[in-house]
């Protein structure tokens, strides 16, 4: 394992190996939107897709509402996932035309909860 997958296992003990699972799984997606090259971060979770934004470390899943914005947790797995990802280049990319970013936003951000 890498110095930065091993720093990140000790930071973050609680959430490791359900970030790594999902990685391994492959869970994590990059959708690449052409032309223009946008990049969304996708996290297959277990109750419905994650649209996670990697440098602002904000996620559109429940736990990152009730307990990362309360400072209960300091990230959610999805957003560990996607570093994870990043760091071993076990991700899915999904090159997808700008004519359905819009589309895909919204279904990312707005689906509705189960």
């Amino acid at each position: 394992m890498n110095d930065e997958l091993s720093r990140l296992e000790r930071e973050h003990p609680e959430l490791f190996a359900e970030a790594y699972g999902t990685v391994k799984e492959g869970r994590v997606k990059k959708y690449v939107f052409r032309p223009g090259g946008r990049v969304r971060w996708v996290v297959v979770g277990k109750t419905r897709d994650y649209l996670v934004v990697p440098a602002a470390g904000f996620c559109t899943c429940e736990d990152f509402f009730f307990r990362v914005m309360s400072n209960e947790k300091p990230m959610c797995y999805h957003l560990l996932a996607v570093r994870l990802a990043e760091i071993t280049e076990m991700y899915t990319v999904i090159e997808e035309s700008m004519a359905w970013h819009d589309r895909l936003m919204e279904e990312w951000i707005f689906q509705s909860k189960v």
